[in-house]
This record gives structure tokens, sequence and C-alpha cells, in this order.
């Protein structure tokens, strides 16, 4: 799909900037939008190595502005910076410590 169009939008978040954050799962990839609704970037891209999802499901803006995206199908989440350049990720699939399963929530405290 065009950028600014979606194929379920799972989640929605703003930053300190006033930009407007969605998950756009079965586009793979995170949209951002000011608040008037005009596109502003979009990233990710389907598949598996960093940076790329298999359904995103959860947004979420840390205090620092870091965007935290759970990747659903990929059993991870992955940290961005505002600009959507890949910081980190974690996770995998499993049952065992640091391991996860299909995650669909992420939340931050103030801290």
């Amino acid at each position: 799909a065009a950028h600014g169009q979606f194929n379920m939008p799972f989640s929605v978040c703003v930053n300190s900037a006033g930009l407007i954050i969605v998950a756009d799962s079965e586009n793979y990839r995170v949209q951002m939008f000011t608040r008037d609704g005009a596109f502003v970037r979009a990233f990710g891209s389907e598949g598996a190595a960093r940076g790329q999802f298999n359904e995103p499901r959860c947004v979420c803006v840390n205090a620092a502005g870091f965007l935290i995206v759970t990747d659903t199908f990929n059993h991870r989440v992955q940290m961005f910076t505002r600009d959507g350049t890949f910081v980190r990720a974690f996770g995998s699939k499993g049952a065992a410590e640091g391991q996860l399963k299909m995650p669909h929530g992420v939340c931050v405290d103030g801290d």
C-alpha cells in the first residue's frame, strides 16, 4: 500500500513533538503523521532482519523519545530512534527467560 494507507492498523501513539505514530500491521511497517494527518515517514518492511517486521502490533514512545514496537510474529520487541533507525531488539520465540510468544502490547512508565 502507498504511504499514508493502512492495512490493519493495530495501535497508535503520539510522541512529544506531536507526531502520530501508527503500527501498520499487515503492511509490515510503522507510519508517522503530523497532527493534521499529513504523512511524515514510514519505516520497516516484511521480514525477520533487524528493522523488519512480521506484523507490528503495538507501538509506544519512551521518555527519551525512542519508539518501542512489538514485532508479533517474529516474537520480539524492537526499539528505534525518532526517525525510525533501528537501535536494538530483544526476545525470541519460546517460553524460557528472555523469550516471547507473539507479543501484542507494550507500554512504558514515566522513567
